[in-house]
């Protein structure tokens, strides 16, 4: 029962600018991407828990990530022909590797041979287009050493993440958490999720609201939205429904968002390969949009620094499909 669930307290601490919840809601369609260190693995993006990696065997696992095929461009483009009007990318995933040169970590991917920061080289490119930037960012990591053992000092350091990712890129559409899921009780490897205090969602909030007020947040934690969040988003699910086990199907008074994939998972995994066509992404898409949803579409780019080939021909005719029945 809902009434059951123990949920942090979270102080009223504004929202997004009405302007910057307006902006997200006409947007309709965004893509958003799970790609990291894990993606060198090809079996998703909890292969670091699932198999118990040791942690010196992971972290060995950077010298192998060198996505020599990336270009901004190429991404930006792509999502132009499909008609995304926003990206969101896992700036950090679970297992603590981040996508962009963070100063509080030696665990990010300007450490890999590609030496280079991803958001950096994506955020101009997405500005000349038009196309708002979203983070994805995980409050739950397995690598960082004070989220088992001091947890004050961990809050200060997502925190100073946040802080980093907030200022140094740039106008921010938005930022999406994960990793807090006060309906579910993981036992098995709860180590690996087990919390030693308060998130202080009261501070976190406060403080994108401060330093890009346009930027919508929300955190995926399949309940109704805590104060300070700007939006309630479904996972593999469309507002109002639970098929997949995990959502709430209460609704509040906020805008919807439907998250979807493309492929059969979140992230590179080429065992279980398995892209949907154009059609059926379309049928959800306007199923989403009946329910006044702003759909998320999810594609899992491979260890290359490219996305899929088959993403790509689905994402371009979702593209035609949009503009054929000026649907954009």
């Amino acid at each position: 029962m809902m009434d059951n669930i123990k949920i942090e307290h979270v102080d009223a601490v504004g929202q997004a600018s009405p302007e910057g919840v307006r902006a997200f809601c006409e947007l309709r369609f965004g893509l958003t991407a799970h790609w990291g260190l894990y993606s060198i693995n090809g079996r998703g993006e909890w292969v670091y828990y699932n198999e118990r990696i040791p942690y010196v065997v992971y972290h060995q696992r950077m010298q192998a990530f060198n996505p020599c095929r990336f270009n901004a461009e190429e991404w930006a483009d792509l999502m132009v022909e499909a008609g995304c009007k926003f990206f969101m990318l896992t700036s950090k995933h679970h297992d603590g590797f981040c996508l962009f040169d963070s100063a509080l970590t030696d665990f990010k991917v300007t450490n890999t041979p590609f030496k280079r920061d991803i958001i950096a080289e994506l955020a101009p490119k997405l500005a000349e287009r038009g196309i708002k930037f979203h983070f994805y960012y995980s409050l739950v990591d397995w690598t960082h050493p004070a989220y088992r053992t001091d947890w004050p000092a961990y809050v200060a350091y997502y925190q100073g993440q946040l802080r980093e990712l907030l200022t140094n890129y740039g106008e921010i559409g938005g930022v999406l958490f994960d990793g807090y899921w006060p309906r579910s009780e993981i036992k098995e490897g709860a180590e690996y999720f087990r919390t030693g205090g308060p998130w202080d969602l009261t501070g976190t909030y406060k403080l994108i609201h401060e330093l890009q007020p346009n930027a919508v947040v929300t955190n995926n934690t399949h309940v109704l939205p805590l104060p300070g969040e700007d939006y309630q988003v479904w996972e593999l699910d469309l507002p109002g429904e639970n098929t997949i086990g995990f959502n709430t199907t209460a609704t509040g008074t906020l805008p919807y968002a439907a998250w979807w994939n493309l492929n059969r998972g979140w992230a590179y995994a080429p065992r279980t390969h398995e892209v949907k066509s154009a059609q059926e992404i379309l049928m959800v898409m306007n199923r989403a949009w009946s329910k006044k949803a702003v759909f998320f579409l999810n594609v899992g780019p491979r260890p290359f620094g490219d996305i899929h080939p088959e993403e790509q021909q689905v994402l371009r005719q979702i593209g035609e499909s949009l503009r054929a029945y000026r649907m954009m």
